[in-house]
């Protein structure tokens, strides 16, 4: 009984011998610069079609450690932290040409999320050779931010606000207008008021006010908003019409 427990300990140590191994190390980092600080919840996983979910745990000294990967094929590599998004990369594993019962790491690279899987960074592994135990230094690329700090006061987008350019502009005018037409020349001023005068909006304008003048007297501000501004020419229209009726009947 002792015999067989212990032929199976050495096989599967044997096992776990020739089988592939990948460490990752986390440094410290200018992102990251306690390594030590990170949650017990950091771990990796070991994704491939070929075989199930290999997953690691963070160990004391900052790194994580795949013992054995026996399943052959390219792997992703997901490192998930609480507060860092790590880079993530491709392993790929075959068979080890001098012992088809080993697995060896022949290509180890860093990869991007959203493009193919053939786009991938330099060769990682040493000398870009084949090897059985493959060492990775833990890519930190951000600082997860869960919350959106709140934007202070800014005059600068105080007066980026539509609404308030608008009004500041309406403000220029009104206090503008008047002192550009005090320094107006006295021929072009009277000419500028004329024009007025005979436009329909300065008639409107006068008419709302209740004031009087030659141009405003006979304006008929509901016949100018119901589209009827010859309002006489139609009357002596119609007066004439009749007319012709009468003369007709006699």
């Amino acid at each position: 009984m002792k015999l067989t427990l212990a032929l199976a300990a050495a096989s599967q140590l044997l096992a776990t011998s020739i089988a592939a191994s990948i460490r990752i190390n986390i440094p410290p980092s200018t992102l990251l610069p306690n390594p030590n600080a990170l949650p017990a919840s950091t771990h990796a996983t070991l994704t491939s079609n070929s075989g199930p979910e290999l997953k690691a745990i963070l160990r004391k000294g900052n790194y994580l450690e795949f013992t054995s990967v026996p399943t052959v094929g390219s792997h992703l590599l997901n490192i998930y932290t609480r507060d860092y998004a790590i880079a993530p990369y491709r392993i790929d594993v075959a068979l080890s040409p001098t012992d088809p019962s080993a697995t060896e790491i022949t290509g180890a690279f860093e990869t991007y999320r959203g493009t193919q899987w053939s786009d991938h960074g330099v060769a990682l592994t040493p000398g870009g050779k084949p090897t059985q135990s493959l060492v990775i230094n833990a890519k930190v690329l951000s600082r997860k931010n869960f919350y959106e700090t709140r934007a202070g006061f800014s005059v600068l987008s105080l007066l980026k606000n539509p609404m308030i350019l608008m009004g500041v502009v309406a403000l220029a005018f009104t206090f503008g207008m008047p002192k550009l037409m005090e320094n107006m020349d006295p021929e072009m001023r009277a000419e500028y008021e004329e024009m007025q005068k005979k436009s329909p909006m300065g008639g409107i304008g006068r008419a709302m006010q209740g004031g009087g003048g030659g141009g405003s007297e006979g304006f008929d501000l509901a016949g100018f908003l119901a589209g009827n501004q010859a309002s006489g020419t139609t009357g002596a229209s119609k007066s004439g019409g009749s007319g012709d009726i009468r003369e007709r009947k006699k």
